[in-house]
Order: structure tokens, then sequence, then C-alpha cells
């Protein structure tokens, strides 16, 4: 669940405390440390966008604890894990590949697989589906499959798509499969020590260990794969992570493995990444790319299930959007600027506003050299070595950054509030692809901070610092753009032909409810509404990013025209 936290500057140390909040989060108090002895309270400087931005952008004086993501490390040293020098280093290796060129083909594939998650869910001569419990496992397969094929060039079948292949010689394990039980045991592969993972008895280390050596020959023989295609001037088309990574380490026929960064500058001089931190780079790649695409295209399936009229809205906005063409014909430069600039680009980032993917981002203040912020008009100490959390989840409900009806409303899903130009009576300017494309590549600088808007120029704006769910400055997720051009993609595909019911099953059968009046119906469908809130209060717990944990909330896919809740709009 997301925790919202209280600070209290004293000198030596930040104390957090931790309260357990629900999705929607509660905002904190702070009070600051002033160099003039004055200790009234201050706005929280973890929740307050001039801090953040502050904190964000100073990388030296505000660096990422790398001690917490030394877990992350199974394969190699990333991109995700390394700090100061290093981390340049790694940036500009690993930055190339997230251009917009490449994302025509994140869009492709996030088409050509959201197509194949309905079709695995629901048949498309049916009017309904029955009770879809596992739409979070199937977000997550989706989101998989996209970064498997776009990044990596493997194009993973989904059940219903499955020809019985052989596994490749050397191998106890299929790809797909030694790729999906890798991450469905990560944590126990993170957290087990590497001897004991390796003669433990137990099943679960067993089927732990398997997966990571599996996934760790598959990348070892695409890597001697990429290394030959370099060596004859082969070239691929695409996005290729993997290609850029060992492009951008410099490896040719005489390179060993070994990085030497001082001696990579002349021809035939070793790597400039080592083999284990292409490796560890290409892991992160597939880790933190698939999960915050994933949970945000379930939660805004579930969200706009529970608000059939944001969901209308959307539809609508689909309908203007791409017309009555089918989905091959959809045209990434016409029509994404549109998507991103309409009601469809509002559900992405309300629903990232109200369950951001990481509710807390550290980072630390510089051992033995106090900082100072500017807040509220006053200067603010940070003493030197201490921990600190962008609260993100308070951050993204700070009253005074966002429209909203009342206290309350920055509490629920409103993906109108993002909606200007008209957008209050249903007309809005969906953007045109110049105005909308014109800052994509414009602030994407490799060696320095992300200025690219994280919002389309025709939505509500927020404050400079005051939206990170992808966080800011130079340490700004790499793959943003990718998780944008995906998430518009599948909701796009999704709701252009179905809509998503609460499923309300749990208190009334089908058979009850085609026979119910309307009152019954909507008391069926309020007590699936109110089991959602609550799952979404009490059901959320954060491993790597925030999920829900504790319980699932069944949905069903309606063709449109064909739906039972609209009374509830």
């Amino acid at each position: 669940m997301a925790m919202a936290t209280h600070t209290v500057f004293e000198p030596g140390i930040i104390h957090v405390e931790l309260a357990v909040s629900d999705a929607a989060g509660l905002a904190s108090t702070t009070h600051g440390h002033m160099d003039d002895e004055d200790h009234e309270p201050l706005p929280n400087p973890r929740s307050h966008p001039e801090a953040i931005s502050q904190i964000t952008t100073r990388r030296n004086d505000f660096p990422k604890p790398i001690w917490m993501y030394a877990s992350v490390d199974i394969y190699g040293k990333s991109v995700v894990s390394t700090e100061g020098a290093n981390w340049r280093h790694h940036r500009k290796i690993t930055s190339p590949p997230f251009t917009e060129k490449n994302n025509h083909l994140v869009w492709q594939e996030s088409v050509h697989q959201a197509n194949s998650m309905v079709a695995s869910m629901v048949s498309p001569d049916v009017e309904r589906s029955g009770s879809v419990w596992n739409v979070a496992a199937q977000a997550m397969r989706l989101s998989l499959h996209v970064i498997s094929k776009a990044g990596f060039g493997v194009r993973l079948p989904w059940p219903h798509e499955e020809v019985e292949t052989k596994i490749p010689e050397g191998h106890t394990l299929s790809y797909k499969d030694a790729l999906s039980s890798l991450l469905e045991n990560i944590i126990v592969v993170m957290l087990t020590p590497t001897w004991l993972l390796r003669r433990s008895p137990l099943k679960i280390h067993k089927a732990a260990n398997e997966s990571f050596l599996e996934w760790g020959k598959y990348m070892r023989e695409l890597y001697e794969q990429k290394k030959a295609e370099l060596q004859t001037g082969e070239s691929r088309d695409g996005m290729d992570l993997m290609g850029a990574l060992v492009k951008g380490a410099g490896i040719t026929g005489e390179t060993n493995g070994h990085a030497d960064p001082e001696k990579a500058a002349s021809p035939g001089s070793k790597q400039l990444l080592t083999d284990d931190e292409i490796f560890g780079n290409a892991f992160v790649f597939i880790l933190a790319g698939h999960e915050t695409a994933a949970n945000t295209i379930h939660f805004a399936m579930m969200l706009l299930a529970m608000h059939p009229q944001s969901q209308r809205r959307l539809q609508k906005d689909l309908d203007d959007i791409l017309g009555d063409r089918p989905s091959s014909e959809w045209d990434y430069d016409e029509d994404v600027p549109k998507l991103f600039g309409s009601m469809c680009g509002a559900v992405m980032n309300e629903e990232l506003r109200l369950i951001p993917p990481v509710v807390g981002i550290p980072k630390t203040s510089t051992a033995g050299r106090p900082q100072g912020l500017q807040l509220g008009g006053k200067h603010v100490t940070v003493p030197a070595d201490c921990s600190v959390t962008l609260d993100t989840v308070a951050l993204h409900r700070n009253p005074k950054y966002w429209p909203h009806t009342s206290e309350e409303d920055l509490l629920d899903f409103r993906p109108e509030r993002w909606l200007v130009d008209g957008g209050a009576n249903g007309h809005h300017d969906h953007g045109h692809g110049d105005e909308a494309h014109s800052n994509v590549e414009e602030g994407l600088d490799f060696d320095g901070p992300d200025k690219r808007p994280d919002t389309a120029p025709s939505l509500f704006r927020p404050a400079k610092g005051a939206y990170i769910p992808f966080s800011d400055g130079y340490r700004s997720c790499l793959g943003r753009r990718f998780a944008q051009v995906e998430i518009l993609a599948v909701l796009a595909v999704v709701f252009k032909t179905w809509s998503i019911e609460l499923c309300v099953g749990l208190t009334m059968s089908d058979e009850e409810l085609d026979k119910a009046d309307e009152e019954v119906r909507r008391e069926a469908w309020e007590r699936a509404d109110q089991r959602a809130r609550e799952l979404l209060r009490t059901g959320m717990m954060t491993i790597i990013t925030i999920q829900m944990r504790k319980g699932k909330v069944p949905m069903r896919f309606v063709k449109r025209g064909s739906e039972r809740f609209d009374y509830a709009v």
C-alpha cells in the first residue's frame, strides 16, 4: 500500500516516519531546519515542486542511494544501480535507443500485442466475456511481450497463438519460460545468495536458479549474435536494445569483455562496458520496462470500469481520432499525437497521478556537505549525509498545484481535470502532429536531464516538479516515452471496440442479473464498486512497483453498445 511520509529536519539526519495510507495517498506535513532559527511549519519539501525540481536537477548534491539498488545487479551493474561518473558512462551508452524513431516499433508491437491480449480473453463473436480475474497478469504479459519484441527482437506468443516448439539445444527452458519464470521468482533471485540458490534443495530455489541461468544463457547467445552482426557490418531495423548496448560499448573483434574506458578511444581498445554490465543493463530494461506500463494499463482499465462516464468520453475521442479504420491502418505519426492530447492521454496521466509506480523516490544529501534549498521564500538546510524521499503520492495530491473541485476530488480518478481548451463541455483540441511532436526530441540530452514535457500541449501542464511518475531531472526514466506510447496503444485497441465493466458475479449470477430490475442492478454494481475501492485502499503493496497484491477485481469485456451498467454514469 502507499506510504505517506512525515519528515522532520534535524542536524545530522532526516527522520522519516512511515504512515500507512490508501492508494489515493495522504498529504504529508513537514517542518524545516532554517538558518534563521525560525521553526514555523513549511510546506513538505518532499511534496513541494520547487524543492523536488531543485533536488532532481542537482544530481551531485542529492545523489541516488545506490546501495538500495544492489539487489538489482543479479547479472551486473547497470544505469539503474550506478552513480557519478560511472552512471554518466552507462547513461551515454544506454540512452541512444530511446528515440522517437524507435517508438514507431513500440507502437506497432503494442497494437499487435493488445489485439492478442483481447483475443486471449474474449471471442470476437460474443457480446461479453466471462469474469476476467487475471487482468493484472494479462497486462503484465502484454507489456513483457512488447519489450521482448521491440527491445530484443524476440516475439513471444500468447497461449492461443502457441505452436509446439523444441527447446533449443543446450537449454532446459524455452526463452519465454526462462524469462517468465525469472520474473515470477525475481525476489527470490534478488535476495538469495548465489551460492545458496545453486545448492538449495528447495523447489522454489531450484526454479529460480534454473530461470536465472537459462535467461542468462539466452542473453549471452543474443549478445554473441549482435557481436557477429557488428563484425560483418549487418544492421537491423528497430530498437534493438542489445545491439545498441554492444555497439555503444565499442565492441569489436579485438575486445575481450573487460571494460577500460581510458583506453577505449583508440581502435582495438577494450570495450566500454563489461559483458556483465551489458547483461545487467539488458536485465533492468526488461524488469523496469514492463512493470510500469503493465500496472498503468491494469489500473486504468479498473478505474475506467469504476467510472463509466469517463470511459464513454474516452471512447468518443477514440471514435473521433481513429474513425472506422482497423488498427492495422492506425498511423503513429498521425494518430499518436492526437491520442496523447485527448481523453486517452488524460486517462493515462490521471492514472499515473493517482497511482504512481513508485510511491517514494529515494535520494541522499552528500556526505560532509549540507545542502540548501529555497522553499517558500526561506532557506532550508538539509544536513549532510541524510536520506531524502521525494513523496510522489503527496506531491500528486497537493491542492496548490492541481485542478480540483474539492479536497476529496484529488483522491479520486477524474481524468477530465487534464482537459483544457474547452474540455469542460466535451469539445477539446486533440492536438496536431507537428505541434504535439515538436518538442519530443528537443530537451533530450543523453548527458543531462530529460527536459521533455510529460504531457501533451493540449492537456493541463502541471508546474515543474509537481508531476513525477517517471521521476525527474537527470535520473528520470529512460523509457518514459516507450511506456507512454505502449499505454496509449493498448487503451486505444481495447476501448475502441470494447467497454470494460466491473463484474458483479460475486453477489449475483448472470441469470439473476438478467431478471433484475434497474434498482437491483444498481445495487449490485455499487457493491462491486465498493469492493474495488476497498482493495485500492487496503490491497496495495510495493515490492518493485506498487501493485494490488491482496485481492483481485474481476472485470468483463463487453462489446460497445451491450453495456449493462450505463445507468451508473
